[in-house]
């Protein structure tokens, strides 16, 4: 599990983040576990279109 070394503050549209809020809530998860889900299917997809990106380790 990678630890989370420089939080991101999400500033976000409050109707916007009330979907997600609903959304997160369908699937049973937690919000930020809904955003991780979500940027994980994004980076899935733009490595299938582009590559596999290399991240070096800090």
């Amino acid at each position: 599990m990678s630890s989370q070394i420089n939080p991101y503050p999400l500033r976000i549209d409050e109707d916007l983040m009330s979907k997600f809020r609903y959304i997160a809530k369908i699937n049973s998860r937690s919000i930020n576990k809904e955003i991780e889900f979500v940027i994980k299917q994004y980076v899935t997809t733009y490595e299938k279109e582009n590559g596999t990106i290399t991240v070096e380790e800090a």
